[in-house]
This record gives C-alpha cells, structure tokens and sequence, in this order.
C-alpha cells in the first residue's frame, strides 16, 4: 500500500514536469480520447468506466497521458520504444523483424496490450492495459512516430516557430495545434463540425490495423519535413489540418478498438 501511494505521488510530479519533446502532447491526447468517448457503444463505455472509473469521457481524458508520465518514473524508461516505430529511409512497408524486434515498438506495443485488455483475467491488468491502448493509439497516428531513426522521428531536427527554437516533434506534437486556443473538448467539437466523419472502413479493428495505422502514418512523413528552418505561415495552413485529420481518424479508431474489445469479453 505504501509503494503504490509513492508511485501515484511520483506519477503527480512526473505529469507536472514531463517536457513536450515527447509522442503527441497532452492537448492531442485528450482530443483523441474525447473524440473516441463520443464514439464509443455501449458495451465499451461499460468497459471503459467500470475499469477507470469515471464517465468515460472523463475517464478516458484524465488517463490519456498516462503512458507518458510512467516513462519519467525511476526504472519505467525501458517503455520509451513503446511510444514508435522507425522505418528506412524510403521505406513504409513494416517488417517486425526489422522494425520492431522483441515487440518493442508502438505497433508491438498495441497489439500486446490490446490482447492483454481483451484476454486478462487480472483487473489491475487490464486496468493498465486500457491504458496504453489509449494512449499508443494516438501515437501511432502522429507521423513522426513512423518515421525516421536518424534523426529521432524530428526530434534532432532544429526549426523557429512564431522566433522562438523548437525542433520539428515538439511542433508537430503540440506546437500547431496549440495555436488554437483551444481545449480539449472544444477542440473536438471543431474538428467533429470541419471534417467529415471517417468511413467505418477506415476505422475498422482487425489484427492487422497497428500494422496499417504505422504504414499510413510513415507514408506523410515526407511531406511534413519544411523546406528551410523557419516555419511560415504557408506550412502551418498546410501541415495543421493533416495532423487534425490524424486526431480525428485516431479517435474514431480507437472507439471502434474499444468496441471490438468489449464485444468480445461481454458476459
């Protein structure tokens, strides 16, 4: 009981302290978990609330970070491969062998952790398990976490943003999005009314959607490396509503996730 009260209490600290260079900052997260709540059938949003213990849209905000905050727990950074995948250069097609030895890779990672949710029969388990699934299926849709080893998914790669330094993850996790003001919630409900809601294929859970959902993201990197150093203006109207579209699209997935998950393990 002692340790378990330490651990919730280092886990505090490391939510108030974490840095930003990290996957999806805590914004996206929560507009991930937001839009998936809203998805959600019944039968996950049982799921979701009797494992977390809250409404679920409450439930699923407060815990999306949670990932995140272990990582700075003494003796937890051996999670941190969890968070992406690398691929060569020139390459999106996903080879475990090659890409994610051990499993240790966000695609690896999703797949255990949503067998762990579905077939455990231990609560805690299970608990922590919703929690990664959560929180790895917003990561593996942002596409610097399918992207390039070399430099560390952007992190090495130095940029200006409105005169100040950042590099290109931080940006992207966080620094567009942010521009607009907006919280999580209401960041859902403006992306919800701007962009069409995706396809049921789109959003289907099968066993080879970690492996889809990585490629699909590989596949933009390219597309968000600027030109130059500066980040203008033209690069923001083009790259925000792609990483948007991500948010959505991440969202409704792991709704149909969830659903998939509960639909198998109902009583």
């Amino acid at each position: 009981q002692v340790l378990h009260t330490i651990l919730l209490a280092l886990l505090a600290c490391c939510a108030i302290v974490a840095t930003p260079v990290r996957a999806w900052g805590d914004l996206s997260h929560e507009v991930v978990a937001e839009i998936a709540a809203r998805e959600l059938g019944p039968q996950a949003r049982a799921l979701v609330e009797d494992l977390l213990g809250d409404r679920a849209s409450q439930a699923l905000r407060e815990n999306a970070g949670w990932a995140d905050a272990i990582r700075a727990v003494e003796g937890l950074g051996m999670t941190a491969p969890y968070h992406y995948v690398n691929f060569p250069r020139g390459s999106c097609s996903y080879l475990a062998r090659r890409d994610c030895l051990g499993g240790r890779c966000v695609v690896g990672a999703l797949e255990r952790f949503a067998r762990q949710l579905r077939e455990s029969t231990d609560r805690q388990q299970r608990i922590e398990a919703l929690k990664w699934v959560l929180h790895l299926s917003a990561d593996v849709h942002q596409p610097l976490h399918a992207g390039l080893g070399e430099d560390r998914g952007g992190n090495d790669l130095q940029v200006r943003f409105e005169g100040e330094g950042t590099n290109l993850h931080a940006l992207l996790d966080s620094g567009l999005l942010r521009q607009r003001k907006l919280r999580a919630c209401a960041y859902a409900d403006a992306l919800q009314a701007e962009q069409p809601a995706p396809s049921p294929r789109a959003v289907r859970w099968d066993a080879g959607a970690p492996v889809r959902w990585a490629e699909e993201s590989c596949q933009l990197v390219a597309a968000l490396y600027p030109p130059g150093s500066t980040i203008d203006r033209a690069y923001v109207e083009r790259v925000r509503p792609m990483l948007e579209a991500r948010l959505l699209l991440a969202g409704h997935r792991l709704a149909r996730l969830l659903d998939a998950i509960a639909s198998d393990t109902a009583p």
